[in-house]
């Protein structure tokens, strides 16, 4: 009896505690959040979803994160406001200043005081502030209750009670109902565009238009000593506490039904002062009168654990038609743990349901074993030195298994029947398989760490579909969609023979475990990172469509959840059953209703219609207009989320900019902008879709005074002015100078004409010069050379005439050489000063270097034999240059007389070669050589005051036809002189 005592005992506190973990519960006080007061008295919804406020320090705006309040800001008046009324389908409401004299009406999702200048609304909404003030404090003094109270339907239609009268009023027309004398004005309540009276807490009134009253009843038991009811007239809604328990009272269809909304312990005993309860989100909202906002609603996703105290779980699949069993023989259902099979297998990776009811067939290490009629039997065992991978079911007890079997790596099927093998197949896959899928007749998709494959059966042969990617499952939702998952690499979709991937990576979806099919059009994923929720035509889009964005909703701990982590690697990774999707997890049996799931996301419409400049705030309208020095600008992106700020797609961009993700604060800081007009694009991901909404504010920013066109066109005026004064200068200083400068011109035209003059003169001078020493050269050439020729002529004619061997033969034969020698060195001469007074040294044409030589060296043919010299002309007969044949005349001529000169035995050597692909001439002599000092000189071409006329000539000879010197020279060795063609 004792130990029963303890399991009631270990019961109940088990169900108080499911009890608490079944609501997500969050306070909001001034303690720890941005309310300004913890005294809530009223809570109404707008028309745009945002939550007012009436505190003891302000109205206040909440719209999940934010709390922003709105101060009176005159300092003879108190901030603390009373009760929120009026209509919000016509975004018509409004509260008083305490005591109820100075309106403040919520309009547009923002708060403003009424002030003296707008006459008109001030005059509607005055005559409500004494009422408005009452009905908050509920005072049942005589002269209050004879006083006129207000039930709005819309701003334009209500119930009045006057003196205890009940009128109907559209416009200014106002009708009389009838006189309810006990009926408090504070129970009062408007339901759709019903008029109701809360009589008691089984018992509500409706009263009609024509004075008809019809009672209904709640349904709520017996009134408990924690109870009370609260009537939000702008939202129309009648909520009850009794005890713990929230009802909403609702009229539908001419019925009252009183809905449980919630059942807390958190609400009992709680001091409350008013409620809103969000239908939409199935949240409640509670105001207190010490501690605050509480938001409060209930999770529709349970983690269960074994009474044993398991937390971990693996492979699962279905028990029977409500129920699901683990790997490890476990068994859950919608409200948790029910019993445990004693499963022999030590493995919770792979599980198997059979056609036969309780029969289930499960993967070990080295064996298949199946339970079937409450036992344990082995149905193969592959030996220890095997290691099952995975197993698969399919259609007629036929179970696909792959293992690793002493080295090779099998896939292959059994059938049961009658608890036996009674047929197997097994085929080399030569792959580690870790997740099969059987896609159709005889063909098998295979997950393999190498890769996904196509096995068919028919043709024993394997098809690679994606290569290099370590593939860890398959799951298919009984359609021909198949999902494969990977080790951090994304998730794959299979169908009809091709895979596809999202063509942008989601961070998402790079470990997702399961894709289960809900069956209401979404899906389910379970992954490393946490339970994710999207609509299944948006992700299978975003796969076979490229749909580049998909709103991809991430639940966490306060949905219900005990751990973000779910396992995956096992056969089966998520189920659906009965109403249920469940997954295993690394803390708990997830189980999630998805018939009542409803993931709170953020409001579809956003506003960026409030700023704030240097930290004042105001509203605006289409364009925001800054100074060029604005110094701050806050823009504040206001929508409503209740939920996981996580779950809220929100981007922005300034002009052209790339999108970037809005801060969780959602305020874009802009502290710098060029003058001229800028937009600011923000776009909101709607929700379960791939849509964006956008929305673009304009910002224009005056530009400072030195970027206006005015002043532009000033300093322009301005330029032009100075331009036009240093032009006037400017001409007057060139007027004076052009005076100075035309006396100076007249001097030195006079100058220069005496210059011509001179120059006149000294020019018919030279010309009379040339022409004496044209006529002299012609003298020469004819006074010289004629006696010359003759003396040689007849020294030749001596010499044919006088005997061989004789004295005067020998001298007459000298006087024949010499004259030669005479007559080639006037030639030379004349050539030479034929050059400079022709000017005939341009002319350039190609010629034989050996020939040319041989000519050269002809004329100092005797001299040479007279002192036993040879003069050899090693040039090849194919060497050529291009160069003037005078001036290089004369060059030779000089080098050669000096080499004969200055050498007393041996030879004169002439040849050819290249120096840096240049054509050279080397007349190299063994005669007595030059000292050091002596070739330094030579070489040295700025060096003038050399003794040798031949070394003079040739220097002033060789740049008139491109050629350079240079001298190398032994004392008593000879000398080498190198011509450098710089033309060949």
């Amino acid at each position: 009896m004792k130990n029963l005592w303890i399991l009631f005992f270990v019961l109940l506190f088990t169900r108080f505690s499911a009890q608490d973990d079944n609501y997500y519960e969050k306070w909001y006080n001034a303690d720890d959040s941005k309310l300004p007061q913890n005294t809530v008295k009223s809570i109404v919804k707008d028309k745009y979803g945002f939550l007012w406020l009436s505190t003891e320090n302000g109205i206040v705006r909440f719209d999940g994160k934010n709390f922003i309040t709105y101060d009176i800001q005159l300092p003879s008046i108190e901030n603390r406001t009373l009760l929120i009324d009026g209509c919000v389908e016509d975004d018509w409401l409004f509260t008083f200043y305490n005591p109820g004299t100075i309106p403040g009406m919520i309009r547009r999702r923002n708060f403003s005081i009424i002030s003296k200048k707008d006459t008109s609304t001030l005059r509607k909404l005055k005559h409500y502030g004494d009422e408005n003030l009452y009905k908050l404090v509920k005072d049942s003094a005589d002269r209050v209750l004879k006083g006129k109270f207000h039930y709005f339907l819309n701003k334009n239609e209500n119930y009045s009670l006057d003196n205890h009268r009940l009128f109907y009023n559209k416009g200014k027309k106002s009708r009389f109902i009838k006189v309810l004398k006990d009926h408090f004005y504070g129970n009062f309540f408007i339901l759709g565009d019903q008029l109701f009276y809360f009589r008691n807490s089984s018992v509500v009134e409706k009263i009609d238009k024509s004075g008809l009253i019809k009672e209904y009843t709640t349904g709520i038991g017996a009134k408990a000593k924690d109870f009370d009811y609260f009537i939000n007239s702008a939202n129309k809604q009648l909520l009850i506490r009794n005890n713990g328990r929230i009802y909403l009272v609702e009229y539908i269809n001419d019925s009252l039904i009183s809905n449980l909304i919630c059942d807390s312990e958190t609400l009992k005993g709680l001091s409350l002062t008013c409620m809103y309860y969000d239908k939409s989100t199935k949240t409640l909202f509670a105001g207190t009168f010490s501690k605050g906002l509480l938001m409060i609603r209930e999770k529709f996703i349970k983690a269960y654990n074994t009474a044993a105290g398991k937390t971990i779980f693996h492979a699962l699949t279905g028990y029977n038609e409500r129920e699901v069993i683990t790997a490890d023989g476990d068994i859950f259902g919608a409200d948790g743990y029910k019993a445990s099979l004693p499963f022999i297998n030590h493995n919770s990776y792979g599980i198997v349901k059979l056609q036969n009811p309780g029969e289930f067939v499960l993967k070990s290490e080295h064996r298949v074993d199946l339970w079937s009629r409450n036992k344990n039997i082995i149905l193969k065992n592959f030996g220890i030195q095997s290691s099952v991978y995975a197993i698969s079911g399919s259609s007629g007890n036929k179970i696909w298994v792959s293992l690793d079997l002493k080295g090779e790596k099998l896939i292959g099927y059994i059938i049961i029947r009658d608890s036996k093998i009674i047929k197997e197949k097994f085929y080399n896959i030569k792959v580690s398989v870790k997740g099969i899928s059987e896609v159709s007749n005889q063909k098998i998709l295979l997950a393999t760490e190498k890769g996904l494959y196509l096995f068919d059966e028919n043709k024993r042969v394997r098809k690679m579909i994606m290569p290099n990617v370590n593939f860890r499952s398959i799951n298919n939702n009984g359609d021909d969609l198949f999902w494969v998952q990977t080790y951090g690499k994304g998730l794959y979709l299979y169908k009809n023979g091709r895979l596809y991937s999202m063509r942008q990576k989601n961070p998402l979806l790079a470990s997702v475990h399961s894709v289960i099919d809900d069956g209401l059009g979404y899906y389910w994923l379970s992954s490393n990172s946490g339970l994710f929720q999207v609509k299944k035509q948006t992700l299978i889009d975003a796969y076979l469509k490229g749909t580049p964005d998909i709103y991809i909703y991430k639940y966490s701990l306060k949905d219900g959840l005990l751990t973000s982590e779910f396992n995956g690697g096992a056969n089966i990774n998520g189920i659906r059953k009965n109403g249920f999707v469940v997954f295993p997890s690394m803390n708990g049996l997830i189980y999630i209703n998805t018939v009542q799931a409803l993931p709170i996301v953020s409001g579809e419409d956003f506003y960026i219609d409030r700023v704030s400049i240097n930290e004042k705030e105001k509203n605006i309208r289409d364009v925001l207009n800054l100074e060029r020095n604005f110094g701050y600008v806050k823009i504040f992106v206001d929508y409503i989320d209740f939920g996981n700020p996580g779950n809220d797609y929100i981007d922005y961009k300034i002009d052209d900019d790339k999108w970037l993700p809005l801060p969780e604060n959602s305020i874009i800081n802009i502290n710098s902008l060029t003058n001229g007009r800028h937009e600011i694009h923000v776009r909101k991901l709607n929700s379960f879709s791939s849509a964006y909404t956008y929305k673009t504010l304009e910002i224009d920013v005056r530009p400072a005074f030195w970027e206006t066109e005015m002043f532009r066109l000033f300093v322009v005026i301005i330029m032009l002015l100075i331009f036009y004064v240093i032009y006037k200068m400017r001409m007057a200083r060139i007027q004076r100078e052009s005076v100075v400068l035309n006396m100076r011109i007249e001097k030195r035209t006079q100058e220069l004409k005496d210059t011509i003059k001179s120059l006149s003169k000294t020019r018919e001078e030279l010309y009379a010069q040339l022409y004496r020493q044209k006529k002299l050269v012609a003298a020469i050439s004819h006074d010289i050379k004629s006696p010359l020729k003759f003396i040689n002529i007849s020294a030749g004619i001596l010499l044919e005439n006088i005997q061989e061997d004789s004295h005067e033969k020998k001298t007459i034969h000298s006087i024949n050489e010499s004259s030669s020698q005479i007559l080639e060195f006037i030639e030379s001469t004349i050539n030479y000063n034929k050059i400079f007074i022709y000017d005939n040294y341009h002319t350039r044409e190609n010629i034989k270097l050996r020939d040319f030589i041989n000519q050269r060296s002809a004329i100092f043919k005797n001299t040479a034999a007279f002192k036993s010299l040879q003069i050899q002309n090693n040039i090849g007969e194919k060497d050529k240059v291009v160069s003037n044949t005078d001036v290089l005349s004369i060059i030779i001529h000089n080098i050669l007389d000096n080499a004969i000169k200055y050498t007393d035995e041996g030879a004169v050597y002439i040849y050819t070669g290249y120096k840096e692909n240049k054509r050279t001439l080397v007349i190299e002599d063994t005669g007595r050589g030059m000292s050091q000092e002596e070739v330094e000189k030579i070489n040295d071409s700025e060096y003038s005051r050399d003794s040798r006329m031949g070394m003079k000539i040739i220097r002033e000879m060789l740049p008139l036809i491109d050629v350079s010197i240079e001298v190398r020279s032994v004392m008593g060795k000879g000398t080498k002189v190198i011509l450098t063609f710089t033309t060949n």
